[in-house]
This record gives structure tokens, C-alpha cells and sequence, in this order.
């Protein structure tokens, strides 16, 4: 009775000198499989399982593998890899490396003076053009301010006293000497035209600006406060009561007024409070932010 797992042994008359791909192609053949059904399971390409069996090592990725392979695809075919191994490992070291010179050791020194630049110093010598014109540039335009700056002074008008060929006011120091000296006070004449014998022009007076007091903030409307709310952009707002109850939630859209009579005292909450404009009985309310602050928090008694 023939037992399945036992697989049948390489031929008997196989040549012990035969090569390692030789002999596996051989119990490949043997036990009846195909290159495909092999490259299957030992997960290999049909091309590296073609190399190994013709002896075509350099076609695989290295020594290492070559190795692997070989011991893998031994024992698949249940025969010992040692021998396989031992004469890969005679053919590796019996090859003779030749050893050649460098591709350039026979090349020509570069040589300098020739008219040529190296590309590597192209970028360097453009970058130098920029800055150098930079630096011209920058020149020329504190030149050009500068000079402009010069001409506006010139072309300024001279003060009204020295255009008229006037002496200097009384008790204005004209030398270095008479600094320390107290002005000398004429007695006023009573014609200045007459004392003077010239006509000069009468100064007219100016009016002053006489600040107006600010109007009063209306009153409240029976005894609640009027709050007008602009909204430049969306933000929120809420207001509570004197017992911390939210009486005003809402969201503000942008470009819309909002207007609310909540009886003080109450605390008002602003969010986004840089796009918002608040007043209160008519009057304009500083939210007092500062630094990048965007919620503003009041409270009105």
C-alpha cells in the first residue's frame, strides 16, 4: 500500500556533478509539477523558479536570496539542500572579481580660463546682481525724498515781518547780547499810522469757539432704560435683570438695529462687541476694550 505523503526521490542515475538548478528541475520533473504550480508556493515569480533551475543566479536579487530560494525550493521537493547550498556556495567563490579603474581616472583635470563659467556659480553672481540693485534702488529713492523734502522747504513763504522788510517785534532778542536785557516799553502813540508814517493793516479779531454743553441724556421712559443696538456684523447679546434673570437674548445680524426698555439696574453682554454700537437714553456707551478683548461686559444702576 503506497503511503501519499511519501513523495517519490530524485532518479538514482542523476550525475553527482550536476548543477544545484540541474537537479531541482530534475525532481521538479519528477514529481510531476509545473514551473507555475512551484512559483505558487514558494510565492516566487515563474521567471525567478526559470532562473534557479537553469543556473541564471544573476537574474535574482542576491546572494542572500539566491540561497533562500534554493533552500526553499529544496525542501518543497523534499530533498536536502546542503548539497545544493555547498555548490552554489563553490561557484560563488571560485568567480574572480576583475578589478578596473575608475571611469575618470583617465579624464582631464579641468582647467581655469577658458572663457567658461560652472553652473553652480550662475545663481551665486544673479543673486549678487539683486542685492546690488537693491541697494541702488533703495539709494535713489532716500536721494529722491530727500531732495524733494529740500525744494518744499525753499519754496516755503517767507514769515509776513521779514517779507515787509519790518524790524523785529519789541522784547524779541535780535543778538546774542540782548538776551538777558528786559524789552523796552513805548509809550503807545496816539495815531500808530501817524508815529509810524506807513499804513498797516488792522488785525480783526477772532472768534472764539465757545464749546457747547453736551445734551443731556433723555430720560427714561417709565423708569426703564432705552437701549438701541447696531450691528455691523452678526454678534450677540444679553441682558439680564437686577436679579440676574435673562430678560434680552439675541443674536444680532449684520446691518440690522435692535432696540429694548429694561428697567436698571442690569447687566449687559456683548459678544464680538468690536462690530456693535451701543446707546443708552440717546447716548453713546464706551465699551472700555482693550488689547484684543471682543466680549464686552457692563453694568447700568
Amino acid at each position: 500500500m503506497t503511503d501519499p505523503q511519501v513523495l517519490p526521490q530524485a532518479p538514482a542515475g542523476t550525475p553527482a556533478d550536476s548543477s544545484a538548478g540541474e537537479t531541482l528541475r530534475r525532481q521538479r520533473e519528477a514529481l510531476g509539477l509545473s514551473v507555475s504550480e512551484v512559483a505558487n508556493s514558494l510565492k516566487l515569480n515563474p521567471r525567478q523558479v526559470e532562473a534557479l533551475e537553469s543556473g541564471r543566479f544573476d537574474q535574482l536579487p542576491g546572494a542572500a536570496f539566491t540561497r533562500g530560494f534554493l533552500r526553499n525550493y529544496a525542501r518543497l521537493l523534499k530533498i536536502d539542500p546542503a548539497p545544493l547550498l555547498a555548490g552554489l556556495q563553490a561557484s560563488v567563490t571560485s568567480e574572480t572579481v576583475e578589478l578596473s579603474p575608475a571611469s575618470n581616472a583617465q579624464g582631464d583635470m579641468p582647467q581655469v580660463g577658458r572663457g567658461r563659467f560652472r553652473r553652480s556659480v550662475i545663481p551665486g553672481v544673479l543673486a549678487a546682481l539683486a542685492l546690488f540693485g537693491i541697494v541702488v534702488a533703495g539709494w535713489y529713492y532716500d536721494t529722491q525724498r530727500k531732495k524733494v523734502a529740500d525744494e518744499l522747504i525753499a519754496s516755503a513763504p517767507a514769515p509776513v515781518g521779514e517779507a515787509a522788510g519790518m524790524p523785529p517785534a519789541a522784547g524779541v532778542p535780535t543778538q546774542e547780547g540782548d538776551a538777558g536785557k528786559a524789552p523796552d516799553v513805548a509809550p503807545a502813540a496816539a495815531d500808530p499810522a501817524a508815529a509810524q508814517g506807513t499804513s498797516t493793516a488792522v488785525p480783526l479779531p477772532v472768534p472764539v469757539k465757545v464749546d457747547e454743553p453736551a445734551p443731556a441724556p433723555a430720560a427714561a421712559v417709565g423708569g426703564k432704560d432705552r437701549l438701541v443696538f447696531e450691528f455691523a456684523q452678526d454678534a450677540w447679546i444679553e441682558v439680564k435683570d437686577k436679579n440676574g434673570k435673562s430678560v434680552v437674548t439675541k443674536l444680532g445680524k449684520a446691518g440690522s438695529r435692535e432696540e429694548f426698555e429694561v428697567a436698571p439696574p442690569m447687566a449687559v453682554v456683548i459678544g464680538n462687541a468690536r462690530s456693535v454700537k451701543l446707546e443708552r437714553n440717546g447716548q453713546p456707551v464706551d465699551f472700555g476694550l482693550t488689547g484684543k478683548m471682543t466680549i464686552a461686559r457692563l453694568k447700568f444702576e
